[in-house]
């Protein structure tokens, strides 16, 4: 058995195997990664929004305590 024969087997063995992660990566891409990047820029919209919040309510509160003093 030459080392040409030794490839050719081998990669004739891995087919199967090289297939199915195709079909996985085309699934992830398609499928999964779409919503996460959704759910990510979603998140981080509401992470904004709650500096944004927390800052504005900060800055009340200490308008408030001066008014109250």
């Amino acid at each position: 058995m030459t080392n040409d024969d030794f490839k050719q087997m081998l990669d004739e063995a891995l087919k199967p195997i090289k297939d199915e992660q195709a079909e996985l990566r085309n699934l992830v891409e398609t499928r999964v990664l779409p919503p996460l990047v959704y759910i990510e820029t979603t998140v981080k919209g509401y992470a904004d929004m709650y500096k944004v919040n927390d800052s504005n309510i900060r800055r009340m509160e200490k308008r408030l305590e001066t008014v109250e003093e």
